[in-house]
């Protein structure tokens, strides 16, 4: 075993740790934040289509496919690149975290929307009766 090979490695991944936290944190919270609202959206007649075919489209593609599209597929559209949303889209940070946002806010959406339909009439029935 190459004992300084593997101390040379880590300390190179160890370099984008604090990345890898930023890029979490922000996207946990972007993501929590988006879930919401498709969940209030789910709500309406007509706002329910549109978050359940979001839910459906961002959690029957791969993450690295939605990545792929939003950096290299936006870039190529001519009207994203000459609207004001062109310096955010064309750095690869701001790719990687709106993709990993609009990932997690489908997954989050479903554990919220199960969680919520969790809850028992006669539940939400004594909750109202105590304010």
């Amino acid at each position: 075993m190459d004992l300084p090979f593997l101390q040379e490695t880590l300390l190179a991944l160890l370099n984008g740790l604090p990345l890898t936290i930023n890029l979490a944190v922000l996207s946990l919270l972007g993501g929590g934040l988006l879930a919401l609202g498709l969940n209030l959206l789910r709500q309406t007649r007509v706002g329910g289509y549109f978050a359940r075919f979001y839910v459906w489209l961002f959690r029957g593609t791969p993450l690295l496919i939605q990545i792929f599209m939003i950096y290299y597929g936006l870039g190529s559209l001519p009207a994203v690149r000459e609207s004001v949303l062109w310096p955010l889209l064309r750095d690869p940070y701001w790719c990687g975290l709106l993709a990993l946002i609009l990932n997690d806010a489908a997954y989050t959406s479903e554990i919220l929307r199960g969680g919520l339909n969790a809850v028992s009439p006669q539940s939400l029935e004594a909750a109202r009766v105590c304010g």
